[in-house]
């Protein structure tokens, strides 16, 4: 894998939230991603052609409303979502540990 592509990936700490916020709701609207990661509608919109341009998320159209989703069979989307699972677990499983060591 190109390292331009995990730099491109992970370089804005929204563009992870935007690929966090993805991968939880499946498909969602620009205007709900907004609003529930309190981002600028511009600002998610330059994140997601972002994505698009790397070739990970796709969007279909139904008038002014755009929908945005993950590429879902592409392998690199599957790896991005497992290394966000795993780290999510590994998190909880440190932070488990640490109070389990301060009762």
């Amino acid at each position: 894998m190109s390292t331009d592509f995990i730099e491109n990936l992970f370089s804005s700490r929204i563009r992870v939230r935007v690929l966090r916020a993805l991968i939880k709701y499946r498909e969602v609207n620009i205007t709900k991603l907004s609003r529930d990661l309190g981002v600028n509608y511009k600002v998610i919109e330059y994140h997601i052609e972002a994505l698009k341009r790397l070739g990970i998320a796709e969007e279909k159209r139904f008038g002014r409303i755009r929908i945005i989703r993950l590429s879902e069979n592409d392998p690199r989307v599957l790896a991005i979502e497992r290394f966000f699972t795993e780290l999510e677990q590994a998190i909880t499983d440190q932070s488990d540990s640490q109070n389990r060591e301060s009762s």
